[in-house]
């Protein structure tokens, strides 16, 4: 799918010449469309046509990467860590609600039995994938904390590809509980929480009940190929982090990533994410 766009905005950022490839990991229908608005947006701004280029699995878009099949990748921290590990240089990172880290929601439906953290030993979890921060890994990582079961506190654990088809399971009455990323807010806020939710599952959100929200997880990001030449990378960034001073190219950070704006990684986040390699 190609963002084809070769007419530049009068804020476009010159000087990016050898950028083509762009990709991300595409959970849900909606991520192939926002990828290639997201790719036209930041073409205008590189005076440069990018390909929007997305994957079926994290796995796949991990090996894209390493083997120089993408000059730029939106990754969750995980993914994010190991492709930094890689010689990979984290270009950008999303702001949500005014915030740089996130949080994730945990589900149950709306109107079984499930009403708090304690009631979820021996029940059936559908998550998305091993390697993402909101649909596993944290959620996952607090709920055994809290003495839930020690190493296998579910009965079953299901990992579905996307966080709508793990939440779909739970809707349907095939899993008992999921995960969903929501905004840093959500833990102060049970309205912003839904806020995200809906924006998030869709309809499904009604059919589910919020029953907690986890601490603070490292940002997702875009992440620059080793292979990209350094003087490449200055460019891109700049171009990165001005996309939202265009209606287009906010309307595309919405579309893709829900963010308002991107914000240049700071030293404790590359920090906290160098500790996942």
């Amino acid at each position: 799918m190609t963002a084809a766009t070769r007419h530049p905005d009068r804020r476009s950022v010159s000087g990016a010449q050898n950028i083509s490839r762009v990709g991300a990991c595409n959970q849900n229908s909606r991520v192939a469309a926002a990828l290639a608005s997201f790719c036209s947006s930041l073409s205008q701004r590189l005076a440069r046509e990018l390909t929007a280029e997305p994957h079926g699995s994290y796995d796949e878009l991990l090996a894209a990467f390493s083997s120089g099949a993408l000059e730029l990748s939106w990754m969750p921290p995980l993914l994010l860590a190991r492709a930094m590990a890689r010689g990979g240089t984290l270009l950008a990172v999303p702001q949500r609600a005014g915030s740089l880290m996130f949080r994730a929601a945990i589900l149950v439906h709306a109107n079984g039995p499930l009403h708090d953290v304690a009631e979820l030993a021996g029940q059936r979890a559908a998550w998305v994938d091993r390697s993402s921060a909101s649909g596993y890994l944290f959620p996952r990582l607090e709920l055994t904390r809290q003495g839930l079961g020690g190493e296998r506190p579910f009965t079953s654990e299901t990992f579905y590809g996307s966080t709508l088809r793990a939440a779909a399971a739970v809707a349907a009455g095939e899993a008992d509980l999921c995960s969903c990323f929501v905004t840093e807010a959500a833990a102060h806020d049970r309205f912003h929480a839904l806020d995200d939710l809906s924006r998030a599952l869709g309809p499904l959100a009604e059919q589910l009940r919020l029953v907690h929200v986890t601490g603070l997880i490292p940002p997702d990001g875009l992440v620059a190929s080793p292979a990209l030449p350094a003087a490449e990378r200055e460019p891109l960034q700049r171009a990165l982090l001005t996309l939202h001073e265009s209606a287009t190219g906010q309307q595309a950070l919405l579309a893709l990533l829900q963010a308002s704006r991107l914000c240049a990684p700071t030293a404790s986040i590359s920090s906290s994410l160098a500790t996942w390699a």
